[in-house]
């Protein structure tokens, strides 16, 4: 069989009108990723204020940051290649990531104990916001 022009036109035209169809349905890239995971760990409630929304975008320009191998993450979550089994297990390593440097960006904790409005200021990266620590700011063990 034959591949002409015309098909191989035709087939990545359709691949990469699915792609966006299910980016617009279903998909998101890392900060959507990120959310859902504040949302599994720590609830709606913290998952649903708009400063953990900033932290996702946040978290999503950290990694992309990274070079080609963030922007590679970022097309296995918008592309859904990250509930493949063998795909999964290299990319869920990022949840663990995710839950640290929610807990240190924002005040997470007080918000969750106390009620108070879930804050966020800037993502915490020890070499260039080290005074940033929400846990150290706080002093919350």
């Amino acid at each position: 069989m034959s591949w002409s022009r015309r098909r191989v036109l035709a087939l990545g035209v359709g691949a990469l009108g699915a792609g966006v169809a299910y980016r617009l349905i279903k998909g998101h890239g890392i900060a959507g990723h990120a959310l859902d995971v504040i949302n599994r760990i720590y609830g709606p409630q913290i998952a649903r204020q708009d400063a953990a929304t900033e932290f996702a975008y946040a978290y999503e320009e950290f990694v992309l940051e990274k070079g080609i191998e963030g922007k590679a993450l970022d097309l296995g979550y918008w592309s859904g290649l990250h509930r493949l089994p063998y795909v999964k297990d290299v990319l869920g390593k990022i949840d663990d990531s995710v839950i640290d440097k929610f807990a240190t960006s924002t005040n997470v904790i007080r918000a969750a104990e106390d009620g108070l409005p879930l804050e966020f200021v800037a993502l915490f990266e020890p070499y260039h916001t080290p005074c940033l620590n929400q846990l150290g700011a706080f002093a919350v063990s």
